[in-house]
């Protein structure tokens, strides 16, 4: 069973509950974090050929501007896309995309999008089906270390498809569409991204120098750092994978004259020289 939750705390709590309360003994793994891949850049077009040899698309991604992509989460757009249905299209237009381009997009899955950018291609209507296939199949496990694909833009530039059905079947299309969606993230510069979460510590004015210190060992941007009599509070921005173990540490730190608060602030991309070694880690532990 996995059990979800806001941080290690939230976990911890669960677990005692199912132990103490309920009195089923389990064993537990340390928790995990749960990493999205995006990418950086535009990709070139890349061009990518089904197994059979006998089908070739061409493929480009694009990440999706940060204002578009917020649009997407707050409207909670997504699904497959009714072709020339007026509400998508006014949906797509809302969140700032031009009328002919939102009259092209096929799916939109974990806020990336699928568009048809294609020109008069026989027979694209057949394969619709498995493209959108393929492409959610990509998006719900990146080329980096099999996490959730978030905010890029897929484009089918073109596609060249053989007469007979037969020979563009699931078992064709649709690993070529997932493998060529890889390249061009990969050529794109795809990055991991790792959730944060907004810290508020409040500790009385003689612990602040060992509580600020225990929070720089552990990659937190503090924000801000405000007096109230003999109490400070630090506001800072925390990694999840940073925060576990936080809580005996801060206690620690402070003798337990410290309360904080975390709240869920979205994901950002994960430092450069990070990069490598935690995609070495999630690929080991799947």
């Amino acid at each position: 069973h996995l059990l979800s939750g806001m941080g290690e705390l939230h976990l911890e709590i669960n677990q005692y509950r199912i132990e103490k309360t309920h009195g089923v003994a389990i064993t537990a793994s340390p928790p995990i974090v749960v990493y999205h891949e995006t990418i950086t850049q535009e990709s070139p077009e890349l061009e990518g050929k089904s197994p059979n040899r006998h089908n070739k698309l061409l493929v480009k991604v694009e990440p999706i501007p940060e204002e578009m992509m917020q649009k997407l989460m707050d409207n909670k757009v997504k699904g497959k896309v009714k072709t020339k249905d007026k509400e998508w299209i006014d949906k797509f237009v809302n969140v700032g995309m031009d009328t002919d381009e939102a009259k092209k997009v096929w799916c939109i899955e974990n806020y990336n999008l699928l568009v048809d950018g294609t020109k008069g291609i026989q027979a694209l209507h057949e394969i619709r089906e498995l493209v959108i296939q393929g492409f959610q199949e990509a998006c719900k496990s990146g080329p980096l270390g099999k996490e959730e694909v978030h905010g890029i833009k897929v484009t089918l530039v073109d596609a060249k498809l053989h007469e007979d059905a037969i020979h563009r079947g699931p078992s064709q299309i649709i690993p070529v569409v997932s493998r060529t969606v890889y390249a061009c993230m990969l050529a794109a510069k795809a990055v991991l991204q790792e959730p944060m979460q907004l810290l508020a510590i409040t500790t009385p004015e003689d612990y602040m120098g060992a509580v600020t210190k225990e929070l720089q060992q552990r990659r937190v941007q503090i924000t801000e750092i405000k007096n109230e009599g003999d109490q400070v509070t630090i506001i800072g921005l925390a990694p999840v994978k940073e925060l576990i173990g936080f809580a005996q540490a801060i206690r620690g730190a402070a003798q337990g004259r410290v309360i904080w608060t975390a709240e869920y602030h979205g994901y950002q991309i994960l430092p450069p020289e990070l990069q490598k070694k935690t995609v070495e880690e999630v690929r080991k532990r799947k």
